[in-house]
């Protein structure tokens, strides 16, 4: 009798990983977001400076099984122009900027027992590495942050939150990023921190990034994956952020509501001018045909110039926006949700060897297309000046990552965050 064949079969992947910053705007939106059951995403992170006035959402958050990610906000804390007033109420603050003499040996376990008292206290189920903006390997800070994150990982445990994931954050500038001997020097360092995931928090780098950017941003990246671990692009998204997932180059991205999708630090270290103007960033449109992020008034002006722009830009979805380009302009933070998580579901899908060919087929290729079409439009001066060099990046992107994704074929993939769900699944078996 003959045997029947056997085929193996490779588990499938955890999906990608989609972290959602909470900020100044979006919590609302957000709440209502995952009321309605589309929440599929892993996690959002709280600063920890308002937390006591998104209680709701947390709540929200932790009864659907999302990870619940504590942003202790160390690094703009240690900086003259990330530290503000309102950080003082934090039991980790000093009151002032951080200095290295606020984490000597005795005071680091300190703050480390603070922030995973608080961590419990508010049943967040991931927290962020109490870390700094790093200059490079040699930078004091780099030891100070991983002698914390252990005293971090003991108080945890002491604290009853031994399930509490430590992710952490790597916050660098490009030039050290993209330096092999400073990456390498500073990811040796990070084998002995007792971490679960690598956030990758490069300044300078994000949505807008350059195509040799992003391919040198592909390259550092993928030196992490020797660590083992979940590796996340921190202040990552739109089709740059797309493409390190659809390259295997990172398991996720995190970025906040049409806002936060470039992470820039040079505010930091400016000294803040008593009584200057405060600016609130206001929430934006999002074009997903042509991966633009537009202030409400261009994107109005953009539909305005007619029918070609209405067919081909407006959102045609009635899951996401039963009223159309109306529901675009008036619910923007709903429709970027819906067209964010539904793209790294999509990519999600898409098994690991075939994802970084579908993605330039089916989303860089067809977004470049779009840009041609949308410089054909009669639009006002400074909207179409955005275009045309939105345009030319996109091109020179479609070009250049059509290059480089033969040289990515032979290489390992990132992997994924595992899911909230997942792992407590995983704990009860």
């Amino acid at each position: 009798m003959a045997l029947p064949n056997i085929r193996l079969v490779r588990a499938a992947p955890d999906p990608l990983g989609l972290y959602l910053r909470i900020g100044h705007t979006g919590q609302k939106d957000l709440q209502s977001f995952i009321s309605s059951g589309d929440a599929a995403f892993s996690g959002v992170v709280f600063d920890a400076r308002r937390v006591a006035k998104q209680k709701e959402l947390l709540s929200l958050v932790l009864e659907r099984r999302i990870d619940a990610v504590l942003d202790p906000q160390t690094q703009p804390m240690a900086l003259p122009g990330g530290y503000i007033e309102a950080m003082g109420d934090l039991p980790w603050s000093a009151k002032r900027v951080h200095t290295y003499d606020d984490f000597s040996p005795n005071l680091r376990h300190k703050i480390a027992d603070e922030i995973a008292q608080f961590a419990v206290a508010n049943g967040f189920t991931q927290v962020l590495a109490p870390t700094h903006l790093l200059t490079g390997p040699d930078d004091r800070w780099l030891d100070i942050d991983i002698a914390t994150t252990k005293a971090l990982r003991l108080a945890l445990h002491r604290r009853g939150g031994k399930n509490i994931q430590i992710n952490y954050s790597l916050a660098v500038s490009y030039v050290t990023f993209r330096t092999a001997s400073k990456r390498k020097a500073i990811l040796d360092r990070l084998r002995a921190a007792n971490i679960d995931s690598v956030w990758l928090h490069v300044d300078g780098c994000g949505a807008d990034s350059s195509p040799t950017a992003v391919t040198r941003y592909s390259d550092a990246a993928v030196d992490f994956h020797d660590l083992g671990l979940p590796i996340v692009a921190d202040h990552m998204g739109g089709l740059v952020g797309l493409s390190l997932l659809a390259f295997g180059v990172v398991g996720g991205l995190s970025h906040g509501i049409t806002l936060g999708e470039r992470f820039n630090c040079g505010h930091w270290h400016k000294v803040p001018v008593p009584g200057g103007p405060a600016f609130a960033p206001k929430l934006r449109v999002y074009i997903p045909p042509l991966d633009l992020m537009l202030p409400r008034g261009d994107a109005e002006r953009l539909f305005e110039t007619g029918g070609k722009a209405r067919t081909a830009f407006g959102c045609r979805n009635t899951a996401c926006c039963a009223r159309g380009i109306t529901d675009m302009l008036q619910a923007p933070a709903r429709h970027f949700l819906y067209q964010r998580t539904r793209e790294i579901a999509g990519l999600s899908q898409i098994p690991e060897s075939l994802r970084p060919q579908q993605f330039l087929e089916e989303h860089l290729r067809p977004a470049s297309d779009r840009a041609i079409l949308a410089k054909q439009l009669p639009l006002p001066e400074t909207l179409q000046k955005k275009i045309d060099g939105h345009s030319k990046r996109l091109n020179d992107l479609r070009i250049v990552l059509g290059t480089y994704s033969q040289t990515r074929r032979q290489t390992s993939f990132a992997q994924h965050p595992k899911t909230r769900a997942a792992r407590e699944v995983g704990r009860q078996a």
